[in-house]
């Protein structure tokens, strides 16, 4: 038998075994199970809930009734049972107009906000109204189809996304309540319930015939029934594991629209009471991308006995699982998938800092309204590592949470799960996505973007250490995913300022290739390779965050000149030593690595990685901290351990892969590797740094040293052109403007020997040494270059294809070249700086001068 999409399911902490019993359904989630069972198929995509029973006790195979718990989902296949619900359908989607051009290419999403369905707090199957269903002021219908289409930006501003139009609350109602047999489940046990036989029909009320306890699945409220004197119930919207919700008008404020949502289920009075108990605290979650809780109350059952309800606030609007049904079979654009995401993180944030784990993070509860992405239904919420029973969804619940409990770690799971589900093709079983990431081999998204990739990794890892460290840290990292994604797509740089590393503190590689040319003036030969130390100055170095409390007494350590710093740094640590309650938890590894950024100004990596052992083998190390593998990496890089180096720079962008420090420090290394070492496979780390100074290039172009790195590796392929275009990204107001403009001509002249280029190559370097400024110093040796260049295209035989043809705007002859080049020559020789070095290019501007018979 297969098991309602989205139920709640309880598992065992203590045994790890999935024993039949009751479940609870969340709001959001018990809707989306009513849509799934309108539809007229199967959906593919059935998400079991399990709740997980956390108890200090050992469970038996006779453990209580109310507290033996199962996954449901144990049993489920895929969702061939679900069958529609009699004289129910869904209501289609409102949308917004887009008012202007998105940024990302994106399917539709006008045409997906259509189809998708605008509606009230979940995904219940819509109707007309029931006749019974008392009359609403006609004002509030009026009021809501008087809402102005517009276009929202959501993540951080960078995607636009329309907005859905609110519908009226009465299109959720259902006009015949009716729970499909497929989906009928004992509450208690999980087994199966009210099924026809071949003997006998099926029933919507009795007792499970597994283990006696009594089902009812008829609404126990009606139209018209006010529940604490209050809600006034106007018709039942969806149907989960713990029963009916209903729509209600409080009559009591303002004839608001609510939402009514049993507690537990109705057979366990003891249950019942515990839970309005446990459940009061939800009633203080105040947010503005959460549901609101308005009241607990109680309300007597068809036999009397009182049933608690959670009233929440109504939500008009759709899911994100409505809006991903749309795009099936294909999944939704990134972009998209991100920036809802990011709008519900803070909500998450704002959880954890008051104690609480959501626990059933899932594109169900994600409510998309008019104004805001919200998070709904609390039912899961709980506080960190309580006991009990703790509910979530399989193939989006931690895997550890049976033994932990809800955590932080936890919810970033579900976090990444969430994400994965909205934009990858992820397997199922028995109804339930199954764990792990797709390879990119299979993935082409996960291909195409690698950092969204590491995240998902990183967020999804199996070890809860290994995972971000709070819901504000993913929403960081994933902003600089989102932000490599739009500048991959669009073409458009994204830059961000990191709150965890300083912007680069110089530029490296800018300068050797065109310092090449200064030989002709000084007869100097300079080396064009790229140097470690050059890049250990200049990459970006890890802040201490200001919240820390180790800041103050560090403050004084930010001193650019090191020996000044290594002094500040012993002072802190006398003055550490005097406070009256001893130096702060974090004192001595803050210290130790700002000591050891110190000696790598220096350059003694010697001295920082004694520092850095310390850290790494103390009797009690710290907990892992991915500047202790920045600094080890600078460290290797000093001490020519390229590889080593490479490695401790993934390590740092698989736990940051939203940052561009670890991305520039990969590209440099690898090229390093390329430079200095004899490597057996040099195609691959060519293909390291193209790949990695390429991200940091289109998604920054304020580090200019990504620029150059690209340009490099591109010309070292052969793609002279994608080179020189990667410079002439370089903006005007950088520093380096003119270093790109000369290095991209000097790539022009030396990408293949004279004899092999064409007269436009020639003809276009000429324009651009013409188009360097005036006081440019290195414009008249790169003239000379060119015009000996173009001589030695012209000795090979080469002509102009144009009679008449003019290079620096002389005739294109051998003459003219070497008059050009004479003179030129004979000008740096009279600056030229020493004597010898004069001689000698006098000696060559003699050499090369025209013959003459006269």
């Amino acid at each position: 038998m297969t098991a309602p999409s989205g139920s709640d399911e309880p598992v065992s902490r203590d045994d790890g075994t999935d024993e039949p019993a009751a479940t609870r359904a969340t709001t959001r989630e018990e809707l989306a199970e009513e849509a799934a069972a309108t539809a007229s198929m199967p959906r593919p995509h059935a998400d079991g809930t399990q709740a997980v029973a956390r108890t200090e006790l050992t469970v038996g195979p006779h453990w209580p009734a109310r507290t033996e718990m199962t996954t449901r989902a144990e049993t489920a296949g895929a969702g061939g049972e679900f069958a529609p619900t009699a004289a129910t359908r869904r209501t289609e989607l409102t949308p917004r107009a887009a008012g202007e051009q998105a940024e990302v290419p994106a399917p539709d999403v006008t045409e997906v906000a259509e189809q998708a369905g605008a509606q009230g707090v979940s995904r219940p199957g819509s109707s007309e109204a029931d006749p019974r269903t008392p009359t609403r002021p006609s004002q509030r219908t009026a009021r809501m189809t008087r809402t102005r289409p517009v276009v929202r930006r959501l993540g951080a501003g960078l995607v636009p996304i329309p907005a859905v139009e609110p519908v009226d609350p009465e299109a959720a109602v259902l006009e015949d309540p009716v729970v499909a047999e497929g989906r009928r489940f004992c509450w208690r046990c999980g087994k199966p319930v009210g099924r026809a036989t071949p003997t006998q029909a099926s029933t919507t009320a009795g007792s499970c015939q597994t283990c006696g306890a009594p089902y009812d699945f008829r609404p126990s409220l009606y139209p018209g029934d006010r529940v604490a004197g209050q809600y006034e119930i106007q018709g039942c919207i969806a149907h989960g594991g713990l029963g009916w919700i209903y729509l209600a008008i409080d009559r009591n404020v303002s004839d608001r629209w609510v939402v009514l949502k049993g507690l537990l289920h109705a057979g366990d009075a003891e249950a019942q009471a515990v839970a309005v108990a446990e459940r009061q605290f939800l009633a203080e979650v105040v947010h503005p991308s959460i549901v609101k809780i308005h009241n607990f109350v109680e309300h007597p059952g068809p036999d009397g006995t009182p049933i608690g309800y959670i009233v929440m606030e109504y939500v008009g609007g759709h899911s994100l699982r409505d809006l991903l049904d749309h795009y099936a079979p294909e999944r939704m654009p990134v972009a998209v998938a991100i920036a809802y995401l990011l709008e519900i993180l803070p909500a998450l944030d704002y959880l954890h800092s008051v104690g609480l784990a959501y626990n059933d993070l899932k594109p169900d509860n994600i409510m998309i309204t008019t104004d805001r992405v919200e998070l709904i239904d609390l039912g899961a919420v709980s506080q960190f590592e309580a006991y009990g029973n703790l509910y979530g969804t399989r193939g989006y619940q931690a895997p550890e949470i049976a033994h932990t409990g809800p955590t932080v770690a936890s919810d970033i799971y579900t976090a990444g799960r969430t994400l994965a589900v909205l934009t990858l093709h992820l397997p199922m079983e028995r109804g339930a996505y199954m764990d792990g990431i797709p390879d990119p081999k299979d993935e082409p998204i996960l291909a195409r973007h690698q950092f969204l990739y590491r995240l998902l990794l990183r967020a999804t890892h199996p070890d809860p250490d290994r995972r971000f460290a709070s819901a504000r840290l993913l929403a960081t990292q994933l902003t600089g995913v989102l932000r490599e994604i739009l500048a991959a797509e669009t073409g458009n740089e994204h830059p961000q300022l990191s709150t965890l590393f300083s912007p680069p503190r110089t530029s490296f590689g800018t300068g050797e290739l065109i310092a090449q040319t200064d030989g002709i003036i000084d007869g100097v030969a300079r080396d064009t390779l790229l140097q470690p130390g050059d890049v250990v100055a200049a990459l970006p170095v890890p802040i201490i965050d200001p919240g820390d409390p180790s800041a103050p007494l560090l403050a004084g350590a930010a001193h650019p000149e090191p020996r000044h710093a290594l002094d500040e740094l012993r002072h802190a640590r006398q003055r550490a030593a005097a406070e009256p309650g001893g130096a702060p938890e974090t004192f001595e590894l803050e210290v130790t690595l700002a000591e050891a950024r110190a000696h790598l100004d220096l350059a003694e990596p010697a001295a920082a990685r004694l520092l850095l052992a310390r850290l790494t083998d103390a009797p009690l190390p710290p907990a892992p901290d991915w500047r202790i593998d920045w600094y080890l990496g600078l460290t290797e890089l000093l001490e020519l351990e390229y590889e080593r180096a490479f490695a401790r720079f993934d390590a740092v962008l698989e736990a940051l892969p939203g940052e561009i420090g670890p991305t520039l420090a990969l590209a440099a290394t690898a090229e390093l590797i390329l430079q200095h070492w004899d490597s057996p496979d040099p195609e691959e780390w060519r293909a390291y740094a193209e790949s990695y100074y390429a991200t940091v290039w289109r998604t920054d172009r304020g580090v200019v040293s990504a620029a150059f790195g690209l340009a490099r590796q591109l010309a070292a392929a052969g793609n002279i052109t994608a080179a020189v275009h990667a410079l002439d990204q370089v903006p005007p107001a950088s520093r380096h403007y003119a270093e790109a403009r000369m290095t991209a001509i000097l790539m022009l002249l030396t990408c293949a020997p004279a004899a092999e280029l064409d007269e436009s190559t020639l003809q276009v370097a000429a324009a651009r040494v013409q188009d360097l400024p005036p006081g440019e110093g290195r414009a008249a040796q790169l003239r000379i270059l060119t015009l000996g260049i173009a001589l030695g295209w012209v000795q090979a035989g080469k002509r102009p294809k144009a009679n008449g043809a003019k290079l620096f705007g002389s005739p294109f002859t051998e003459r003219d070249l070497r008059r050009g080049i004479e003179t030129g020559l004979r000008g740096l020789a009279r600056s030229a700086p020493a004597r010898t070095h004069r001689y000698a290019l006098v000696d060559l501007a003699n050499a090369v001068r025209a013959k003459s018979w006269f």
